[in-house]
């Protein structure tokens, strides 16, 4: 099966008509075919987004949120069949993780429709009486949307494709090649949904070739991405003067003192380290322990890693399912090699499940005693993984946080609410939870890097997605 792409309102299989096998992490097998494209394929979706670019400026706040409404309705009919595609393609669980992510998508259009109706104009006071000034959001224009491979239905929606649509954009889309057929399938959401033509394009292809092809486009007005610091960083040279929303990853770290719930706290990482097999860039990545209380905590964990089955992404008692990709499966191996030749010791995990189908499968993995100059600690790691690293005083957490240059997110764990909120505001993180896993953010929520770290720039979620992905103009009346 051809899974093609959506351009205007035509199903297009491209130019060069080169085609990429999609294969199942899971099992290994081909279950279809994408479309390759080149930067034909990207200007003929820009052109189409041009066209509808003034149609959707024109419409009034609440009429963009009727066609948000319309895609959440499409989306939820096309509920099982979209996730039954990602977890084939992605490899996640399809009854704990796929049919969870497409209702996120749902939720972020039946927000952004509601959050777009009270993005109010302001007026401004003057020094001149007898002159009045506002300031009114509209929309950026044609944007383009780069989006990987982790949460492909969910991120793109709740980050871009929903705020983007009701803030007044019209946008071209390009996710990562090896989740590109679950998004060819969420545009038939798009068609069933009846948009302005042009106004949500979906082209396939390598990201050096189309990704490259929108950045540098004349007609594209605004470029959002999501991936890994260096693509955003050639993005970032490419785009000139665009505006662009860069979200770049995280290594964020989980600071668990003395006097934390150990039983909650255990169960807090577990699930925060092992959701999506690892690969969330708010994951619990590294945890930073005190050592008075990191045997206690390893035992607790051992004791309850068991509940975490590994498996086939179909079957109802899995809750941890194949990676995506093998090149993510080395960088894991590679990280655990290098804490281990530091000092570290495997707890548990650390290889791929015995008898599994593909060389996807890894295991859920707890790695103690780990260096702060492990790479672990330094790098995304991006995999079911949870490094522990103990500390003897607290004056040290600073170096050791400070050794990454992420800044995604941070989680700490503390019954002491006043020590929490002390450090929790002054941490330079998007944002910091407190007594919760740090992958625990919610749709309404801005997130994003901050503090000009590699997390990159702007805020993705809620209202202030749909305020980054449209521009403040303001009006000047003289009353004379």
């Amino acid at each position: 099966m051809i899974y093609p792409m959506y351009i205007g309102k035509e199903w297009y299989t491209g130019d060069t008509k080169e085609y990429r096998d999609v294969i199942s992490p899971g099992t290994g097998e081909v279950i279809g075919q994408i479309p390759m494209g080149n930067a034909k394929d990207a200007d003929k979706a820009v052109r189409a987004a041009c066209k509808a670019a003034p149609v959707l400026e024109a419409m009034s706040p609440f009429e963009r949120a009727e066609l948000c409404v319309r895609v959440a309705d499409a989306i939820a009919n096309r509920k099982e069949e979209l996730a039954k595609l990602l977890s084939m393609e992605h490899g996640k669980p399809y009854y704990t993780e796929g049919l969870g992510e497409v209702d996120g998508a749902v939720l972020a259009f039946r927000e952004a429709a509601e959050q777009v109706k009270w993005m109010n104009d302001e007026i401004i006071p003057m020094h001149d009486k007898t002159k009045r000034a506002y300031t009114y959001r509209k929309p950026k224009g044609v944007y383009a949307v780069i989006t990987p491979w982790n949460f492909p239905v969910a991120l793109a929606s709740i980050y871009y494709l929903a705020p983007g649509l009701a803030a007044g954009n019209a946008m071209v889309w390009s996710p990562a090649t090896v989740t590109s057929a679950v998004a060819s399938l969420f545009m038939k959401c798009i068609e069933d949904a009846n948009l302005p033509e042009g106004a949500i394009n979906l082209v396939l292809g390598r990201g050096s070739v189309v990704g490259d092809a929108l950045v540098v486009h004349e007609l594209v007005d605004a470029v959002a991405f999501t991936g890994s610091p260096e693509t955003g960083l050639m993005i970032e040279n490419h785009a000139g003067i665009k505006p662009t929303s860069m979200e770049l990853g995280g290594n964020g770290p989980t600071i668990v003192y003395k006097d934390a719930d150990l039983e909650f706290t255990a169960d807090e990482l577990l699930a925060g380290s092992f959701a999506n097999a690892g690969q969330i860039c708010t994951i619990t990545e590294r945890v930073l322990v005190d050592d008075s209380i990191a045997d206690e905590l390893v035992k607790i964990m051992l004791k309850k890693i068991g509940s975490f089955k590994l498996g086939d992404p179909f079957d109802r008692g899995t809750t941890m399912g194949p990676m995506n990709n093998l090149p993510t499966v080395e960088k894991v191996f590679a990280h655990i090699k290098d804490a281990v030749e530091k000092g570290a010791k495997v707890v548990t995990g650390g290889k791929i499940m015995d008898n599994a189908p593909t060389g996807h499968y890894f295991e859920p993995t707890i790695i103690d005693h780990v260096s702060p100059d492990s790479l672990i600690n330094i790098e995304e790691t991006f995999g079911p993984v949870i490094p522990l690293i103990r500390y003897k005083d607290e004056s040290q957490i600073e170096d050791i946080v400070k050794k990454c240059r992420y800044n995604l997110a941070a989680a700490i764990f503390t019954t002491d609410i006043k020590r929490a909120l002390k450090i929790g505001e002054q941490m330079k993180f998007g944002y910091t939870i407190i007594n919760g896993r740090s992958c625990g953010w919610d749709t309404p929520v801005p997130a994003g890097g901050c503090g000009g770290g590699l997390s990159g720039h702007g805020r993705n979620g809620g209202k202030w997605s749909i305020e980054d992905m449209s521009e403040l103009r303001t009006v000047i009346l003289n009353l004379k």
